[in-house]
């Protein structure tokens, strides 16, 4: 339904936000990460899309990124099987990132429109420290990675959830994950304990009711792909609700990935979807 624009290179793609301490998005160099950008839901609630976008973390080049994920909440799946990347990873990159969010833009334009995807999307729970709409430089990922939360309470909505958990687990991987395995864990958590041969790190969101005990599995993972880089721990950023008339809600948890890159952390934005009851 759509094609990605990519010339082949490595796939270090970091996202960064800001922090209180950080540089602004206007002066960004080698090794920053990226912000991101919530386009919102279809009326219906079945799709969602958001935009993460900043330039790449590859050395030589500093070339602007930008990849839209336009997803079926409905399946937890990509429209069309993929997001929308736009990006050129060779030294000699001249793609500034105005130009790959223009592209990008311009891709998803049809698809979003097909689905009538323009209904805003109602924060319903945030941690206020991962600074997510913001670019900062590189050297700051790791301490964002170590004050990260992996738990966030929502503080309104209609699906009666009093906290979103999330747990690290150990997946099946077909990518050698094992030297992120050695990296100082997150917080100075203890190892994960099982074999680690053919694993790579993963996640489970469980949703807790007012009385405190968990009713639902949003997401666990059973293998852990190849595109996340061997990620080194998740944490929460923020979830989103929408609630249909007539229609069940919908709930968007945005994930955050850290993974080591080309010169430093890398951070990338994961969006789980699905109805919570």
């Amino acid at each position: 339904m759509f094609a990605a624009v990519r010339i082949i290179g490595r796939l270090a793609l970091p996202l960064v936000m800001g922090v209180v301490l950080a540089i602004s998005a206007g002066t960004a160099q080698a090794g920053d990460a990226a912000a991101r950008h919530i386009i919102g839901f279809s009326p219906d609630g079945a799709y969602f899309a958001f935009e993460q976008y900043g330039a790449l973390d590859a050395g030589a080049s500093d070339s602007g990124w930008s990849q839209i994920d336009i997803i079926d909440t409905r399946t937890d799946q990509f429209v069309g099987g993929k997001p929308i990347l736009v990006v050129d990873e060779t030294e000699e990159a001249i793609l500034t990132l105005e130009q790959a969010r223009a592209q990008a833009a311009a891709q998803a334009a049809p698809i979003l429109a097909q689905y009538a995807i323009t209904s805003p999307a109602e924060q319903s729970a945030s941690d206020k420290f991962t600074f997510p709409g913001e670019m900062v430089a590189y050297n700051d990922i790791s301490r964002l990675e170590q004050v990260s939360q992996k738990w966030l309470s929502p503080l309104h909505g209609e699906t009666g959830i009093s906290t979103i958990q999330l747990d690290e687990i150990l997946a099946a991987s077909t990518s050698d994950c094992s030297a992120s395995f050695d990296v100082t864990r997150q917080g100075g958590e203890k190892p994960l304990q099982g074999e680690k041969a053919g694993k790579a790190l993963g996640f489970r969101l469980t949703l807790q009711g007012q009385d405190g005990k968990p009713f639902k599995i949003l997401h666990e993972d059973k293998t852990v792909p190849g595109s996340r880089n061997c990620p080194t721990s998740y944490s929460l950023s923020e979830s989103y609700e929408l609630t249909p008339a007539g229609k069940p809600a919908v709930i968007v948890v945005l994930v955050q990935r850290f993974s080591q890159g080309f010169e430093g952390r890398d951070r990338r934005f994961l969006a789980v979807t699905g109805q919570p009851r």
